[in-house]
């Protein structure tokens, strides 16, 4: 192998693959990235064997071939290296690499073959960075972390009648989102992505306003984007049925600012440094009171809302709350709830592309 490449170039592809090199000694070889030289384009894959991330980058290549070296080492010293031209050489089990008049050599990983990343050929859907980017940021504040509840920890990609739904619950609180998709599949599908592969995910995005063609292979699903393939391998088991909950009916019902609800609850918060106390909902005749009292002392707080229903009182996580308001980007928002242990709703006052259900806490 044999080949040269611009610094920039390869900074940003090293910097993209790397997040899939493994931090386990179990297999060497997955802590390593894969490099391939063919024509003039160079293939950079790392696989941890839960996400693989291959993307291509330009290169001037005089001898094909590949070579596996030490991610996290060849990171660091690729981005040490000076602005201009870089030359890779294998020899000897060696890659010897040079910049202007820096040069240095590592050795390759040899001995386990490098994991191809796993292959997905049917197309489900294409959407757009910033939709992707939204539906995930939209529910990924709810994925659980209990390991022995797996199905928790990831977020539902579901195909129904031709809509496109994302959804995840820790069991306290579920958010739901439904995008707004250019192509998706006739048929519905349901998959469980892991919440870490998603948040990698949404690292590697280039947030402009590039289309995001999802594939789906056996437990896999890959996402193709300009020249990058991310792969991540699903969670098995069957998410529990969440839609009875979505609609139900509460007694209550209030219309209000996102940011003045937002700002308020988290001034309550601010007296609860342990994160278990919950913040008093009270609505009385159109005034929306929160309350909240610790071993910091006391807060108290009242906002005219658009109420309809009766009056009543609750209480719930201020974090529950916050976590929700931070990432809608409604201007007003329906808070609907009822005493007693029934769950509430918030959502967009006027769609219901985002609604999240959370639990009350006993008081």
């Amino acid at each position: 192998m044999h080949f040269q490449a611009e610094n920039t170039g390869l900074v940003s592809g090293i910097r993209l693959v790397e997040r899939a090199v493994s931090s386990s000694n179990t297999l060497q070889i997955l802590g390593g990235i894969h490099l391939q030289a063919d024509k003039n384009s160079l293939t950079l894959t790392a696989n941890d064997l839960e996400i693989s991330i291959q993307t291509k980058i330009e290169c001037t290549t005089f001898t094909p071939g590949s070579a596996v070296l030490n991610g996290k080492l060849l990171s660091a010293l690729v981005r040490k290296l000076p602005q201009g031209t870089v030359i890779f050489e294998t020899k000897d089990n060696q890659v010897l690499i040079s910049a202007g008049t820096t040069e240095f050599s590592l050795n390759e990983l040899i001995g386990d073959e490098f994991p191809a990343p796993p292959k997905c050929d049917r197309k489900i859907l294409s959407l757009t960075d910033y939709e992707l980017s939204k539906l995930a940021h939209s529910t990924l504040f709810c994925v659980g972390t209990d390991d022995h509840r797996p199905i928790f920890q990831g977020v539902l990609l579901e195909i129904s009648n031709g809509s496109l739904h994302f959804v995840a619950t820790d069991s306290s609180r579920l958010a739901f989102a439904k995008g707004e998709v250019p192509f998706v599949a006739a048929e519905d599908l349901e998959v469980i992505i892991p919440g870490r592969s998603l948040t990698e995910l949404l690292k590697c995005l280039p947030m402009d306003e590039s289309v995001i063609d999802v594939y789906y292979g056996e437990n896999q699903l890959a996402f193709h984007f300009n020249n990058t393939v991310f792969t991540t391998r699903l969670i098995e088991g069957k998410f529990p049925n969440y839609r009875p909950i979505l609609y139900t009916e509460q007694e209550i019902t209030l219309t209000m600012s996102r940011q003045h609800f937002l700002q308020a609850v988290e001034r309550a918060a601010l007296f609860d440094r342990t994160g278990n106390q919950p913040v008093i909902v009270q609505v009385t005749d159109g005034v929306l009171e929160l309350g909240i009292q610790t071993e910091l002392g006391r807060s108290m707080e009242q906002l005219n809302v658009e109420h309809s229903g009766s009056n009543g009182q609750s209480a719930y996580s201020p974090r529950f709350i916050m976590d929700m308001l931070k990432w809608t980007d409604a201007d007003q928002v329906t808070f609907k709830f009822e005493q007693g242990p029934r769950q509430a709703l918030i959502k967009p006052a006027d769609r219901d592309d985002h609604l999240y259900i959370l639990m009350p806490i006993r008081i």
